[in-house]
Protein backbone atom coordinates (compact mmCIF):
# COMPACT_ATOMS: atom_id res chain seq x y z
CA UNK A 1 0.00 0.00 0.00
CA UNK A 2 1.44 3.39 -1.18
CA UNK A 3 2.50 5.91 1.87
CA UNK A 4 2.02 8.87 -0.95
CA UNK A 5 -1.38 10.68 -0.55
CA UNK A 6 -3.82 10.84 -3.59
CA UNK A 7 -3.47 14.69 -3.05
CA UNK A 8 0.53 14.42 -3.63
CA UNK A 9 0.05 12.42 -6.63
CA UNK A 10 -2.01 14.55 -8.13
CA UNK A 11 -0.11 17.19 -7.67
CA UNK A 12 2.88 15.47 -8.96
CA UNK A 13 0.92 14.45 -11.42
CA UNK A 14 0.15 17.91 -12.83
CA UNK A 15 3.71 19.26 -12.25
CA UNK A 16 5.33 16.39 -14.39
CA UNK A 17 5.39 16.52 -18.52
CA UNK A 18 5.26 12.88 -18.14
CA UNK A 19 2.95 10.47 -16.92
CA UNK A 20 2.45 9.00 -13.61
CA UNK A 21 1.45 5.51 -13.06
CA UNK A 22 -0.04 4.37 -9.52
CA UNK A 23 -1.49 0.56 -9.24
CA UNK A 24 -4.79 1.65 -10.15
CA UNK A 25 -3.62 3.07 -13.46
CA UNK A 26 -3.92 1.28 -17.02
CA UNK A 27 -0.39 0.59 -17.88
CA UNK A 28 1.34 -0.24 -14.28
CA UNK A 29 1.62 -3.38 -14.70
CA UNK A 30 3.53 -3.92 -17.75
CA UNK A 31 5.74 -0.73 -17.45
CA UNK A 32 6.71 -2.11 -13.51
CA UNK A 33 7.54 -5.66 -14.97
CA UNK A 34 11.58 -5.62 -15.58
CA UNK A 35 13.51 -7.89 -18.52
CA UNK A 36 14.44 -10.81 -15.58
CA UNK A 37 10.70 -12.38 -14.62
CA UNK A 38 11.93 -13.61 -11.67
CA UNK A 39 11.72 -9.90 -10.23
CA UNK A 40 8.23 -9.20 -9.55
CA UNK A 41 8.38 -5.83 -7.63
CA UNK A 42 5.27 -3.28 -7.24
CA UNK A 43 6.70 0.55 -6.35
CA UNK A 44 4.18 2.67 -5.03
CA UNK A 45 3.80 4.70 -8.17
CA UNK A 46 6.05 5.33 -11.68
CA UNK A 47 7.32 8.15 -12.86
CA UNK A 48 7.44 8.36 -16.85
CA UNK A 49 10.00 11.16 -17.01
CA UNK A 50 10.19 13.03 -20.44
CA UNK A 51 13.52 15.21 -20.07
CA UNK A 52 15.69 16.57 -16.86
CA UNK A 53 12.81 18.57 -15.75
CA UNK A 54 10.85 15.66 -15.08
CA UNK A 55 14.04 13.67 -13.71
CA UNK A 56 14.33 16.52 -11.32
CA UNK A 57 10.94 16.90 -10.37
CA UNK A 58 10.38 13.17 -9.46
CA UNK A 59 14.31 13.39 -7.11
CA UNK A 60 12.49 16.63 -5.30
CA UNK A 61 9.65 14.35 -4.76
CA UNK A 62 10.73 11.22 -3.89
CA UNK A 63 13.09 13.45 -1.10
CA UNK A 64 9.74 15.46 0.25
CA UNK A 65 7.66 12.28 0.62
CA UNK A 66 10.78 10.33 2.24
CA UNK A 67 9.98 7.23 -0.26
CA UNK A 68 12.86 4.99 -1.88
CA UNK A 69 13.43 6.13 -5.37
CA UNK A 70 14.92 3.08 -7.90
CA UNK A 71 15.52 4.64 -11.56
CA UNK A 72 15.15 2.13 -14.62
CA UNK A 73 17.01 3.22 -17.77
CA UNK A 74 16.37 -0.21 -19.83
CA UNK A 75 15.48 -2.26 -17.03
CA UNK A 76 17.75 -5.52 -18.28
CA UNK A 77 19.69 -5.72 -14.96
CA UNK A 78 20.06 -9.22 -13.37
CA UNK A 79 19.67 -8.29 -10.35
CA UNK A 80 16.16 -6.31 -11.19
CA UNK A 81 17.34 -3.26 -8.50
CA UNK A 82 15.55 -0.79 -11.35
CA UNK A 83 11.93 -2.09 -8.92
CA UNK A 84 11.55 -2.45 -5.28
CA UNK A 85 8.00 -2.64 -3.11
CA UNK A 86 6.70 0.29 -2.62
CA UNK A 87 9.54 2.75 -4.35
CA UNK A 88 8.83 5.53 -6.98
CA UNK A 89 10.31 3.76 -9.88
CA UNK A 90 11.87 7.06 -11.67
CA UNK A 91 11.11 5.51 -15.62
CA UNK A 92 14.00 6.58 -18.13
CA UNK A 93 12.87 4.53 -21.03
CA UNK A 94 10.33 6.80 -22.98
CA UNK A 95 14.09 9.44 -23.01
CA UNK A 96 15.38 7.54 -26.52
CA UNK A 97 16.69 10.25 -28.70
CA UNK A 98 19.96 10.23 -30.28
CA UNK A 99 21.86 13.02 -32.23
CA UNK A 100 24.86 12.24 -34.16
CA UNK A 101 27.57 14.33 -35.14
CA UNK A 102 29.47 13.14 -37.94
CA UNK A 103 31.63 15.56 -38.17
CA UNK A 104 33.33 14.69 -34.50
CA UNK A 105 32.20 11.04 -34.59
CA UNK A 106 30.26 11.41 -31.76
CA UNK A 107 27.40 10.54 -30.20
CA UNK A 108 24.88 11.89 -27.61
CA UNK A 109 21.90 9.32 -26.38
CA UNK A 110 19.62 10.13 -23.99
CA UNK A 111 19.66 7.41 -21.02
CA UNK A 112 16.21 5.40 -21.92
CA UNK A 113 17.83 3.86 -25.11
CA UNK A 114 18.82 0.64 -25.83
CA UNK A 115 21.83 -0.38 -27.69
CA UNK A 116 19.68 -1.60 -30.96
CA UNK A 117 17.85 1.83 -30.64
CA UNK A 118 21.92 3.80 -30.46
CA UNK A 119 22.87 1.53 -32.86
CA UNK A 120 20.50 1.70 -36.00
CA UNK A 121 21.37 5.81 -35.69
CA UNK A 122 25.08 5.75 -35.21
CA UNK A 123 25.24 2.94 -38.27
CA UNK A 124 23.44 5.24 -40.46
CA UNK A 125 26.54 7.25 -40.34
CA UNK A 126 29.15 4.10 -40.62
CA UNK A 127 29.82 4.84 -37.02
CA UNK A 128 29.66 2.49 -34.06
CA UNK A 129 30.86 2.39 -30.51
CA UNK A 130 31.15 -1.02 -27.77
CA UNK A 131 27.97 -1.85 -26.63
CA UNK A 132 26.58 -5.11 -25.08
CA UNK A 133 26.25 -8.38 -26.99
CA UNK A 134 22.01 -7.84 -26.47
CA UNK A 135 20.78 -5.55 -28.22
CA UNK A 136 17.87 -4.80 -26.26
CA UNK A 137 19.99 -4.06 -23.45
CA UNK A 138 19.79 -0.46 -22.33
CA UNK A 139 23.01 1.75 -22.83
CA UNK A 140 22.77 3.30 -19.03
CA UNK A 141 23.56 0.32 -16.76
CA UNK A 142 25.73 -1.08 -19.43
CA UNK A 143 28.10 2.00 -19.68
CA UNK A 144 27.61 2.71 -15.84
CA UNK A 145 28.71 -0.77 -14.96
CA UNK A 146 31.94 -0.89 -17.61
CA UNK A 147 30.55 -2.34 -20.84
CA UNK A 148 31.70 -5.10 -22.18
CA UNK A 149 30.97 -5.67 -25.60
CA UNK A 150 32.02 -7.10 -29.49
CA UNK A 151 34.48 -3.93 -30.13
CA UNK A 152 36.18 -3.66 -26.19
CA UNK A 153 39.35 -5.34 -28.03
CA UNK A 154 39.54 -3.07 -30.62
CA UNK A 155 38.44 0.13 -28.68
CA UNK A 156 37.87 -0.56 -24.92
CA UNK A 157 34.94 -1.08 -22.93
CA UNK A 158 31.47 1.20 -23.59
CA UNK A 159 32.72 3.43 -20.49
CA UNK A 160 35.94 3.91 -22.20
CA UNK A 161 34.15 5.58 -24.92
CA UNK A 162 32.45 8.12 -22.35
CA UNK A 163 33.02 11.49 -23.44
CA UNK A 164 30.39 13.53 -21.17
CA UNK A 165 27.45 12.54 -19.44
CA UNK A 166 24.24 15.08 -18.33
CA UNK A 167 23.41 13.99 -14.04
CA UNK A 168 21.29 15.36 -11.56
CA UNK A 169 22.33 14.43 -8.34
CA UNK A 170 20.78 13.92 -5.42
CA UNK A 171 19.15 16.99 -4.29
CA UNK A 172 17.81 17.38 -7.90
CA UNK A 173 20.85 19.91 -9.24
CA UNK A 174 21.57 19.36 -13.09
CA UNK A 175 24.98 19.15 -13.99
CA UNK A 176 27.38 18.40 -17.16
CA UNK A 177 30.41 15.88 -16.06
CA UNK A 178 33.51 15.30 -18.24
CA UNK A 179 37.05 15.36 -18.02
CA UNK A 180 36.75 19.29 -17.88
CA UNK A 181 33.74 19.53 -15.47
CA UNK A 182 32.94 17.40 -12.14
CA UNK A 183 35.82 15.32 -13.27
CA UNK A 184 35.60 13.13 -9.60
CA UNK A 185 31.71 11.91 -10.79
CA UNK A 186 33.20 11.66 -14.30
CA UNK A 187 35.89 8.99 -13.27
CA UNK A 188 33.35 7.38 -11.24
CA UNK A 189 30.46 6.88 -13.95
CA UNK A 190 32.94 4.91 -15.72
CA UNK A 191 32.03 2.10 -13.81
CA UNK A 192 31.13 3.32 -11.02
CA UNK A 193 27.27 2.20 -11.54
CA UNK A 194 24.03 4.29 -10.96
CA UNK A 195 25.81 4.88 -7.38
CA UNK A 196 25.88 8.76 -8.24
CA UNK A 197 23.20 10.22 -9.72
CA UNK A 198 20.65 9.85 -12.29
CA UNK A 199 22.30 9.94 -15.96
CA UNK A 200 19.93 11.35 -18.68
CA UNK A 201 22.22 11.17 -21.67
CA UNK A 202 25.29 10.18 -22.47
CA UNK A 203 27.90 11.47 -24.89
CA UNK A 204 30.25 8.69 -26.98
CA UNK A 205 33.23 8.73 -28.46
CA UNK A 206 32.60 6.92 -32.23
CA UNK A 207 33.85 4.82 -34.69
CA UNK A 208 34.27 3.98 -38.42
CA UNK A 209 32.22 0.60 -39.20
CA UNK A 210 31.05 -1.05 -41.89
CA UNK A 211 30.39 -4.50 -42.08
CA UNK A 212 32.04 -7.26 -39.83
CA UNK A 213 32.80 -10.98 -40.15
CA UNK A 214 30.28 -12.39 -37.64
CA UNK A 215 27.76 -14.80 -36.81
CA UNK A 216 27.43 -18.25 -34.68
CA UNK A 217 28.74 -22.12 -34.93
CA UNK A 218 26.73 -24.52 -33.30
CA UNK A 219 28.62 -27.82 -32.43
CA UNK A 220 27.07 -30.85 -30.69
CA UNK A 221 27.65 -31.08 -26.67
CA UNK A 222 30.18 -34.57 -27.83
CA UNK A 223 32.39 -32.09 -29.20
CA UNK A 224 32.85 -29.67 -26.61
CA UNK A 225 36.01 -30.56 -24.70
CA UNK A 226 37.99 -30.59 -28.77
CA UNK A 227 35.23 -27.24 -29.08
CA UNK A 228 36.65 -25.55 -25.78
CA UNK A 229 40.42 -26.06 -26.24
CA UNK A 230 40.35 -24.95 -29.34
CA UNK A 231 38.58 -21.68 -28.21
CA UNK A 232 40.94 -21.40 -25.05
CA UNK A 233 44.41 -21.21 -27.62
CA UNK A 234 42.15 -19.07 -30.13
CA UNK A 235 41.21 -16.86 -27.62
CA UNK A 236 44.44 -16.29 -25.95
CA UNK A 237 46.07 -15.24 -29.88
CA UNK A 238 43.31 -13.35 -30.81
CA UNK A 239 43.95 -9.80 -32.69
CA UNK A 240 42.33 -7.37 -30.64
CA UNK A 241 39.36 -6.59 -33.47
CA UNK A 242 38.53 -10.33 -32.79
CA UNK A 243 35.86 -11.03 -29.78
CA UNK A 244 34.96 -14.63 -29.49
CA UNK A 245 32.70 -16.22 -27.09
CA UNK A 246 31.84 -19.67 -26.12
CA UNK A 247 28.58 -21.20 -24.94
CA UNK A 248 27.07 -24.69 -23.53
CA UNK A 249 23.70 -24.96 -24.36
CA UNK A 250 20.17 -26.66 -25.08
CA UNK A 251 18.84 -26.67 -28.95
CA UNK A 252 15.69 -25.46 -29.19
CA UNK A 253 14.68 -29.24 -30.17
CA UNK A 254 16.34 -30.39 -26.71
CA UNK A 255 19.43 -31.28 -28.31
CA UNK A 256 22.65 -31.01 -26.18
CA UNK A 257 24.62 -28.14 -27.97
CA UNK A 258 27.97 -26.21 -27.86
CA UNK A 259 28.43 -22.79 -29.34
CA UNK A 260 31.24 -19.67 -30.44
CA UNK A 261 29.79 -16.68 -31.07
CA UNK A 262 32.19 -14.25 -32.62
CA UNK A 263 32.92 -10.83 -34.62
CA UNK A 264 36.09 -9.82 -36.45
CA UNK A 265 35.35 -5.87 -36.87
CA UNK A 266 38.80 -5.53 -38.67
CA UNK A 267 39.40 -4.36 -42.33
CA UNK A 268 41.57 -7.01 -43.42
CA UNK A 269 38.74 -9.69 -45.03
CA UNK A 270 41.24 -12.05 -45.88
CA UNK A 271 42.99 -11.70 -42.54
CA UNK A 272 39.01 -12.06 -40.86
CA UNK A 273 38.76 -15.29 -42.79
CA UNK A 274 42.01 -16.56 -42.22
CA UNK A 275 41.24 -16.24 -38.33
CA UNK A 276 37.83 -17.97 -38.64
CA UNK A 277 39.21 -20.78 -41.23
CA UNK A 278 40.68 -22.92 -38.26
CA UNK A 279 37.72 -22.68 -35.99
CA UNK A 280 35.83 -24.44 -38.90
CA UNK A 281 38.00 -27.04 -39.36
CA UNK A 282 39.22 -28.47 -35.70
CA UNK A 283 36.19 -29.17 -34.91
CA UNK A 284 33.29 -28.72 -37.94
CA UNK A 285 30.36 -26.91 -36.61
CA UNK A 286 26.47 -28.44 -37.40
CA UNK A 287 25.74 -25.15 -38.54
CA UNK A 288 27.73 -22.52 -39.43
CA UNK A 289 26.00 -18.65 -39.42
CA UNK A 290 28.70 -16.55 -39.71
CA UNK A 291 29.69 -14.17 -42.82
CA UNK A 292 30.29 -10.35 -43.64
CA UNK A 293 27.24 -8.57 -42.11
CA UNK A 294 25.79 -5.24 -40.83
CA UNK A 295 27.28 -4.94 -37.02
CA UNK A 296 23.36 -3.84 -36.06
CA UNK A 297 22.70 -7.54 -37.52
CA UNK A 298 25.86 -9.05 -35.23
CA UNK A 299 24.66 -6.84 -32.28
CA UNK A 300 20.93 -8.61 -31.95
CA UNK A 301 22.23 -12.17 -32.91
CA UNK A 302 22.22 -13.31 -29.74
CA UNK A 303 19.04 -11.75 -28.88
CA UNK A 304 17.11 -15.26 -29.06
CA UNK A 305 19.09 -16.59 -25.91
CA UNK A 306 18.22 -13.40 -23.77
CA UNK A 307 14.31 -13.49 -23.89
CA UNK A 308 12.26 -10.52 -21.40
CA UNK A 309 10.20 -12.58 -18.90
CA UNK A 310 12.24 -15.76 -18.30
CA UNK A 311 13.19 -16.09 -14.77
CA UNK A 312 17.07 -15.21 -14.60
CA UNK A 313 19.20 -16.49 -11.80
CA UNK A 314 23.20 -15.87 -12.66
CA UNK A 315 26.76 -15.93 -10.61
CA UNK A 316 29.66 -14.60 -12.56
CA UNK A 317 33.62 -14.81 -12.15
CA UNK A 318 36.70 -13.73 -13.79
CA UNK A 319 39.14 -16.42 -14.62
CA UNK A 320 42.85 -15.49 -15.53
CA UNK A 321 42.98 -18.53 -17.70
CA UNK A 322 41.15 -21.82 -18.76
CA UNK A 323 42.90 -24.50 -17.31
CA UNK A 324 42.52 -27.65 -18.15
CA UNK A 325 41.07 -28.65 -14.81
CA UNK A 326 38.56 -25.53 -15.02
CA UNK A 327 37.77 -26.66 -18.14
CA UNK A 328 36.73 -30.03 -17.07
CA UNK A 329 34.94 -28.76 -14.21
CA UNK A 330 32.52 -26.36 -16.69
CA UNK A 331 32.43 -29.46 -19.09
CA UNK A 332 30.73 -31.43 -15.88
CA UNK A 333 28.61 -29.08 -14.91
CA UNK A 334 26.79 -28.97 -18.64
CA UNK A 335 26.25 -32.29 -18.54
CA UNK A 336 23.25 -31.48 -15.80
CA UNK A 337 21.73 -28.38 -17.16
CA UNK A 338 18.60 -27.23 -14.89
CA UNK A 339 16.25 -26.35 -17.30
CA UNK A 340 16.64 -25.87 -21.39
CA UNK A 341 17.08 -22.08 -21.54
CA UNK A 342 20.22 -22.32 -18.77
CA UNK A 343 23.44 -21.73 -20.32
CA UNK A 344 27.29 -21.37 -19.39
CA UNK A 345 29.05 -18.68 -21.46
CA UNK A 346 32.71 -18.08 -21.45
CA UNK A 347 33.40 -14.16 -22.25
CA UNK A 348 36.89 -13.15 -23.87
CA UNK A 349 38.32 -10.11 -22.12
CA UNK A 350 41.34 -8.72 -24.27
CA UNK A 351 43.03 -5.83 -26.19
CA UNK A 352 42.36 -2.52 -25.47
CA UNK A 353 39.75 -3.12 -22.59
CA UNK A 354 42.18 -4.79 -20.72
CA UNK A 355 45.31 -2.90 -21.12
CA UNK A 356 43.91 0.94 -20.13
CA UNK A 357 45.19 1.72 -16.66
CA UNK A 358 43.19 0.65 -13.67
CA UNK A 359 43.53 4.03 -12.61
CA UNK A 360 42.10 5.78 -15.09
CA UNK A 361 38.05 5.06 -14.81
CA UNK A 362 36.10 3.60 -11.97
CA UNK A 363 36.20 0.13 -13.54
CA UNK A 364 39.64 -1.21 -12.45
CA UNK A 365 39.75 -5.29 -13.24
CA UNK A 366 41.83 -4.07 -16.71
CA UNK A 367 43.41 -7.52 -17.34
CA UNK A 368 43.09 -9.99 -19.98
CA UNK A 369 40.88 -12.87 -18.33
CA UNK A 370 37.57 -14.70 -19.11
CA UNK A 371 34.35 -13.83 -17.31
CA UNK A 372 32.31 -17.21 -16.85
CA UNK A 373 28.92 -15.87 -16.66
CA UNK A 374 26.07 -18.97 -15.45
CA UNK A 375 23.06 -18.18 -16.49
CA UNK A 376 20.08 -20.39 -15.35
CA UNK A 377 16.82 -19.59 -16.42
CA UNK A 378 13.37 -21.30 -16.66
CA UNK A 379 9.72 -20.69 -17.29
CA UNK A 380 8.40 -23.01 -15.07
CA UNK A 381 8.27 -21.87 -11.31
CA UNK A 382 8.63 -25.05 -9.57
CA UNK A 383 12.21 -25.41 -11.64
CA UNK A 384 13.03 -22.22 -9.96
CA UNK A 385 15.05 -23.80 -7.11
CA UNK A 386 16.57 -26.49 -8.70
CA UNK A 387 18.35 -23.73 -11.11
CA UNK A 388 19.19 -22.09 -8.42
CA UNK A 389 20.37 -24.44 -6.34
CA UNK A 390 22.43 -25.70 -9.34
CA UNK A 391 24.16 -22.51 -10.27
CA UNK A 392 25.05 -21.49 -6.44
CA UNK A 393 26.80 -25.46 -6.24
CA UNK A 394 28.63 -24.71 -9.86
CA UNK A 395 29.70 -21.36 -8.83
CA UNK A 396 31.29 -22.63 -5.61
CA UNK A 397 32.92 -25.41 -7.62
CA UNK A 398 34.54 -22.88 -9.59
CA UNK A 399 35.71 -20.42 -6.35
CA UNK A 400 39.24 -22.05 -6.69
CA UNK A 401 39.84 -20.95 -10.30
CA UNK A 402 38.69 -17.69 -10.16
CA UNK A 403 40.17 -14.28 -9.32
CA UNK A 404 37.69 -13.64 -6.44
CA UNK A 405 35.94 -10.80 -8.38
CA UNK A 406 33.18 -10.11 -11.14
CA UNK A 407 31.80 -8.23 -13.59
CA UNK A 408 29.55 -5.45 -11.70
CA UNK A 409 26.72 -5.76 -14.66
CA UNK A 410 26.20 -9.81 -14.10
CA UNK A 411 25.69 -9.46 -10.40
CA UNK A 412 22.47 -10.32 -8.71
CA UNK A 413 21.57 -9.68 -4.83
CA UNK A 414 25.34 -9.92 -3.38
CA UNK A 415 27.00 -9.71 -0.37
CA UNK A 416 28.39 -6.53 0.11
CA UNK A 417 32.42 -8.19 -0.19
CA UNK A 418 31.26 -9.46 -4.09
CA UNK A 419 30.19 -5.51 -4.60
CA UNK A 420 33.11 -4.28 -2.93
CA UNK A 421 35.38 -6.83 -5.04
CA UNK A 422 33.65 -6.31 -8.20
CA UNK A 423 35.06 -2.69 -7.99
CA UNK A 424 38.21 -3.84 -7.50
CA UNK A 425 41.53 -1.32 -5.86
CA UNK A 426 39.11 1.33 -6.85
CA UNK A 427 36.67 1.00 -4.42
CA UNK A 428 38.05 3.25 -1.86
CA UNK A 429 38.31 6.10 -4.13
CA UNK A 430 34.54 5.40 -5.01
CA UNK A 431 33.55 5.65 -1.56
CA UNK A 432 34.84 8.99 -1.43
CA UNK A 433 33.64 10.25 -4.50
CA UNK A 434 30.23 9.05 -3.06
CA UNK A 435 30.33 10.57 0.03
CA UNK A 436 30.84 13.96 -1.31
CA UNK A 437 28.34 13.46 -3.96
CA UNK A 438 25.42 11.11 -2.03
CA UNK A 439 26.55 11.21 1.60
CA UNK A 440 22.91 9.90 2.56
CA UNK A 441 23.01 7.14 0.01
CA UNK A 442 19.86 8.74 -1.64
CA UNK A 443 20.89 6.07 -4.69
CA UNK A 444 20.61 3.01 -3.10
CA UNK A 445 19.44 0.16 -5.41
CA UNK A 446 22.37 -0.62 -7.34
CA UNK A 447 25.33 -2.58 -6.73
CA UNK A 448 25.76 -0.11 -3.94
CA UNK A 449 28.81 1.11 -2.67
CA UNK A 450 27.87 3.20 0.86
CA UNK A 451 29.52 6.52 1.83
CA UNK A 452 32.28 6.55 4.11
CA UNK A 453 29.88 7.90 6.79
CA UNK A 454 27.85 5.50 7.00
CA UNK A 455 30.97 2.82 6.44
CA UNK A 456 32.06 4.40 9.85
CA UNK A 457 29.21 3.06 11.32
Amino acid sequence: MSLISDTSIDRFRRELRGCVLTPKDDGYNEVRRVWNGFVDRRPSLIARCLGIADVVQTIQFAREQTVPLTVRGGGHGFSGKAVSDGAIMLDLSLMKHVQVDPSRQTALAQAGCTWSEFDRCTQDYGLATTGGVISTTGIAGLTLGGGMGWLMGKHGLACDNLVSADLVDATGRHMVVSRAENEDLFWALQGGGGNFGVVTAFEYQLHPLGPVLGGVLLYPRERAADLLNYYRDLAVTAPDEFTTYAALMTGPDGSPLAAVALCYSGEAKAYGEELIGPLRRAVPPIADMVGWKPYVEVQSMLDFTAPKGLSYYTKSSFLLELTNEALATILRHSETLPSPQTQIIIEQFHGRASTVSPDETAFALRRTQFSLNIVSAWDQANLGEKCISWTRSFSEEMERFSTGDAYANYLGEESPAVVRASYGRNYERLVKVKAKHDPENFFRFNQNILPSRLHDN
